[in-house]
């Protein structure tokens, strides 16, 4: 008799996650991150964090939101933050159609659902520090590829600037300090810096 069939749906969603790939790029390679290694990594970055500052959040939460903030991509697929306002209206609707398909298929696992409504409602202060976090993670990959992803599709200095000024207008005051601070670095090491602007890092 075939063990309980969630074993294998999950295992599923983790193999098709890894086929969702983003903009951004492994360091150094033309191999394309994947959700399950940036999902991965916002779950190690908001451990870190939360350690770090002895954050009074429900670190278990944080976890957890952290590992299923993007399973709606398997359905809805990765929507770059700079697309225009129609594909970002499209996104919505296509995420929460994804949201709906997945509750329906893993009702055998109630927290997990629990947890995808939680992080799309933005229903905590879990939820919002980890919608942070995931900013956050596109930053530092971003520099540490020399802004290559941003290169590709032309986004300029000031096209930067004003999103990361609209996300941190919206982030967690729990991590809005240490946001600012990364921001604030990204301008300088950024590939399209305007002149006069001047970085901490060699050769950028």
């Amino acid at each position: 008799m075939r063990p309980h069939n969630t074993l294998f749906s999950l295992q599923q969603i983790v193999l098709d996650l890894s086929a969702v790939k983003r903009n951004h790029m492994h360091v150094g390679s033309e191999q394309h991150e994947n959700d399950i290694e940036h999902s991965f990594t916002v779950a190690l970055l908001c451990w870190f964090i939360c350690e770090r500052f002895k954050l009074p959040l429900d670190q278990m939460r944080v976890l957890k939101y952290a590992m299923a903030h993007d399973f709606v991509e398997v359905y809805a697929g990765d929507t770059n933050t700079y697309a225009d306002d129609t594909a970002r209206k499209q996104k919505v609707e296509r995420e929460q159609a994804a949201l709906e398909q997945l509750s329906r298929e893993l009702k055998e696992f109630q927290d997990l659902v629990q947890t995808m409504q939680a992080y799309e409602a933005k229903a905590d202060d879990e939820a919002l520090f980890v919608w942070t976090v995931d900013k956050m993670q596109q930053l530092i990959l971003g520099d540490m590829d020399n802004w290559r992803p941003y290169q590709n599709i032309n986004i300029t200095y000031d096209r930067f600037e004003q999103k990361i000024t609209e996300h941190l207008g919206k982030a967690s005051p729990y991590c809005k300090e240490i946001f600012t601070s990364l921001i604030e670095y990204c301008k300088t090491t950024y590939y399209d810096k305007p002149d006069g602007s001047t970085s901490t890092q060699d050769g950028k």
